[in-house]
């Protein structure tokens, strides 16, 4: 199961959370603006070493805070898929908001799955859409019983996104997309 998205947004091709080998993606992809990490367990980062190495021009974004989930096999949780993966790519610190080409990117850090979660926000054409990770899902959020998870902080984090526009679309990591909205209304852990 993939838990990556390739966001066109005008000219520009954002990777998020780069776990799909790149050259299985069909049609063929000429070029990468940046790759996005939400948050860095093996789930979601599982082939971000290919794609750097097919697209090093791009530039890789992840919180530095979960620098030691990414070097340790126990804490990035491969070993659930049977594998001892310890990563080492070079990733730049991402600010409150990227800008690639035209496209401005807005950066919301939301630890609590890990302590470097974050959710990267787009607009384009008068909509919003967001990208989670393990923070929010359709009706749930992500667990926090791994190293560096914390229920207590992502509780703010869920309050954080509680208040943003019902209507930005939510995309995230496992399952299907959802609103801001919805989930203030449906999602038992918005009862904030």
């Amino acid at each position: 199961m993939s838990n990556m998205y390739l966001a066109y947004v005008g000219d520009e091709l954002f990777v998020i959370d780069p776990s799909v080998d790149p050259d299985t993606i069909k049609p063929d992809i000429s070029g990468v603006s940046a790759i996005l990490i939400t948050h860095g367990h093996y789930d979601h980062i599982k082939f971000v070493e290919s794609w750097h190495e097919k697209f090093p021009e791009a530039p890789i974004y992840m919180s530095p805070e979960d620098a030691s989930i990414i070097s340790d096999y126990r804490a990035n949780c491969s070993f659930m898929d049977g594998i001892a993966k310890v990563f080492d790519f070079p990733y730049e610190k991402p600010d409150e908001e990227i800008t690639t080409g035209s496209v401005t990117v807005r950066v919301i850090p939301t630890p609590g799955h890990t302590m470097g979660s974050v959710c990267y926000l787009f607009s384009e054409d008068g909509a919003d859409y967001m990208f989670t990770g393990d923070t929010v899902f359709q009706g749930s959020v992500g667990r926090t019983d791994m190293p560096g998870g914390s229920a207590e902080i992502l509780m703010e984090s869920v309050e954080k996104i509680s208040r943003m526009d019902p209507s930005v679309r939510i995309y995230p990591g496992h399952g299907p997309e959802s609103t801001v909205g919805f989930e203030v209304k449906f999602n038992p852990f918005f009862e904030i």
